[in-house]
């Protein structure tokens, strides 16, 4: 590899030396049984092209490919995007520049004459872009397609296109984006629809159904404000909660509370909060968490059937005035272990369609093998009656490896509480909230929702705002809202004001995302999308797809379109989006070489809320929105035709305020849509 970079940076006259040098060490290999060099693929051989002019070596072409290739006699020199330090001038300058570079220990300085992004596809030539607009292959012949792919506009209303102009990323131009545009542009937007439900009666649980765009979580927190601003004693910072399913969000919640004077607001994950919740109540227990939950087993931990098991079960064991919360924790493991009454309430409930007769005797036999040695677990010196439990000293080293529980416990183990012992405590106090919001309330379980609703005090003033579209994780055994309504009855019964204790209010206005970008995120659900279509008010530019034949090459094509816009736009956003981390890492790579300005990384919900790039995965972007999306490597192999592929499309595409960017590196996903524009 060294000799092949150095072939790529060397003199003219150094090639032929270098070669021949490349040559006998690569027989030799070859002879050994050690050969390993990638050979050049013909069908895609190269995506860039390259003339520099530099001073002591002349006028050199430089083709950049996927892998290095070095024929003299034929004139071609293919160098690899990933090593050569040659690529680097692909990457980082435009045509026409001047650049100043170190390869190894020489400082090297020129200028490119000729920069071209080209698609080669089972050998032939497609596509060619150059400052000059862009050349496409038609059945007719070559033809201009108007300007270079590269150029993005309208995040700040800096540029207004047709909407027939294909191959530019950017809005129609009539949205003045704002340092903070967030908060001060909804809450002057908000229609009457929205605030009537902001208004709604301090009691009772109201569901905000919408789809993505349709100003849920605006709805959540200008109903705290409402609330607050009606009875600033009852609804207090300190008495109210909101809930949600990624730090990401939580972050971004935390700033809307800030600007509505909420700020003291605590906003928890609920996976957080339930850890934290359920070693405040089994301050005994504290065994490792298992981090690969079979799927079958997470299904049934979070079906719906579970909660009215654990409701007989504590009535019989409050009967016979067993109430601690070694009996809550007894109870856990009765309902997971006992194999007639798991298989009779299911039968008697109707088949749960995620979890067949086959996957149920599966789980049971798990929780068979796992339950009873956390039910054996002991520490001396616990009081299971003392008011602060957190933290009690003595316990028992377990050896039994099967001791161990599984993040879907935390709930079932909350809610046994709840049932036999009483309501949990805080640090010092009973936990108690007069108000509750629930955001994307769909990737929470029943029994998750059951646990939260409890802790709210008598009226039940709970807003859960979500959408059944999007879905992160199909096993929460959350289906339909009516479905969650009938679990949760009980109870919300127990309110006082029991005759309004639910109004679902449904959203069908879908204000972030245009009408283009909608009726794609709509047609990749496909049987999964909710019967009623949304209406989105505002057009905008085309979904557009673009067949490239490999990262590095989808990443220099995005890298031209991302430099000029901060230079036109320094305030807009933009998400780069892929399913796994690994591509977005090579996409990050590509692009910092590149220096395309403000790129981020995000790895851990770090979101920094600002203008710039970030690069992620779709999981850790639910709830958040930016002025450009540009999805990467929506493959076949990627994204195949099942539910989950189908959820993470939509929520990908839904980020898109502005315009939506779709890029293949292969056989594109079955799920796109085929009237979708090839760019």
């Amino acid at each position: 590899m060294t000799l092949r970079d150095q072939i790529a940076d060397s003199r003219l006259e150094d090639v032929p030396a270098l070669i021949q040098q490349m040559e006998q060490i690569s027989a030799v290999a070859s002879r050994r049984g050690m050969g390993s060099a990638e050979p050049v693929d013909p069908k895609s051989p190269y995506f860039g092209h390259l003339r520099v002019q530099e001073e002591a070596r002349g006028v050199r072409d430089v083709l950049i490919g996927k892998t290095t290739h070095i024929d003299p006699r034929a004139g071609v020199r293919i160098v690899d995007w990933r090593h050569a330090p040659i690529s680097q001038l692909y990457y980082r300058y435009d045509e026409g520049a001047q650049y100043e570079e170190v390869f190894g220990d020489r400082d090297v300085e020129g200028r490119i004459l000729v920069r071209r992004t080209v698609t080669i596809m089972d050998g032939e030539l497609r596509r060619v872009s150059a400052p000059q607009g862009v050349f496409v292959r038609t059945a007719e012949g070559w033809k201009h397609a108007g300007a270079s792919a590269a150029l993005l506009a309208g995040g700040e209303g800096t540029a207004v296109r047709a909407e027939h102009m294909r191959g530019v990323l950017g809005g129609v131009g009539d949205i003045e984006q704002r340092e903070d545009r967030h908060l001060p542009e909804i809450a002057a937007l908000l229609d009457p629809r929205q605030f009537d439900i902001i208004a709604r009666p301090d009691s009772g649980l109201v569901i905000v159904h919408g789809g993505a765009g349709s100003g849920k979580t605006t709805i959540g927190v200008h109903r705290m404000a409402y609330l607050a601003y009606q009875s600033r004693a009852r609804f207090s910072a300190e008495n109210m909660l909101v809930v949600v399913g990624t730090p990401a969000l939580r972050d971004y919640i935390g700033g809307l509370l800030d600007a509505l004077e909420l700020g003291d607001v605590k906003v928890v994950t609920f996976s957080t909060w339930a850890k934290k919740a359920r070693e405040r109540a089994f301050g005994f227990l504290k065994p490792p968490i298992e981090d690969n939950t079979p799927a079958e087993v997470s299904r049934l931990k979070t079906a719906p059937q579970l909660l009215a098991l654990l409701e007989r079960g504590a009535e019989e064991l409050r009967a016979a005035g067993k109430t601690t919360a070694r009996d809550a924790l007894w109870l856990w493991a009765d309902v997971l272990t006992n194999r007639e009454v798991l298989q009779s309430a299911f039968t008697k409930q109707g088949a749960y369609e995620r979890l067949t007769s086959a996957q149920l005797d599966r789980a049971w036999r798990y929780c068979a093998d796992r339950c009873p040695a956390i039910v054996e677990w002991r520490a001396p010196e616990f009081d299971a009656d003392a008011e602060e439990i957190e933290g009690a000293d003595g316990v028992v080293e377990q050896e039994d490896e099967r001791a161990t529980l599984d993040p879907e416990d935390d709930a079932l183990l909350l809610r046994a509480y709840q049932l036999v012992h009483g309501q949990l405590k805080s640090k010092r106090a009973t936990l108690r909230y007069e108000h509750l919001f629930v955001d994307e309330a769909q990737d929470l379980a029943p029994v998750d929702l059951a646990v939260l609703t409890d802790i709210v005090s008598t009226g039940k003033s709970i807003t859960l705002a979500g959408d059944t579209s999007q879905r992160l994780n199909v096993d929460t055994g959350f289906r339909d809202w009516p479905e969650v309504i009938e679990a949760l009855e009980p109870g919300l019964k127990k309110s006082a004001r029991e005759a309004e204790h639910v109004a679902i209010e449904p959203l069908r206005i879908a204000y972030r995302s245009t009408r283009e970008v909608m009726a794609f995120a709509r047609a990749v659900l496909g049987p999964l999308a909710d019967p009623d279509e949304p209406v989105a008010p505002r057009s905008g530019a085309p979904v557009e797809l673009y067949e490239l034949p490999s990262q590095g090459a989808a990443a220099a094509f995005l890298a031209d379109a991302l430099r000029p816009l901060f230079r036109r736009e320094p305030r807009a956003t933009v998400a780069i989006l892929a399913r796994y981390p690994e591509q977005a890492d090579a996409y990050y790579e590509v692009l910092r070489v590149a220096e395309v300005p403000n790129l981020r990384r995000v790895r851990h919900y770090d979101f920094a809320f600002r203008p710039g790039v970030e690069v992620t995965e779709i999981r850790q972007v639910k709830g958040l929105e930016y002025d450009y999306v540009v999805l990467v490597d929506v493959n076949a192999s990627s994204f195949p035709s099942d539910d989950e592929a189908r959820y993470q499309l939509h929520i990908a595409a839904t980020r898109a305020a502005h315009q939506l960017w779709i890029v293949s590196t292969g056989a594109p996903s079955p799920l796109l849509p085929h009237w979708l524009p090839r760019g």
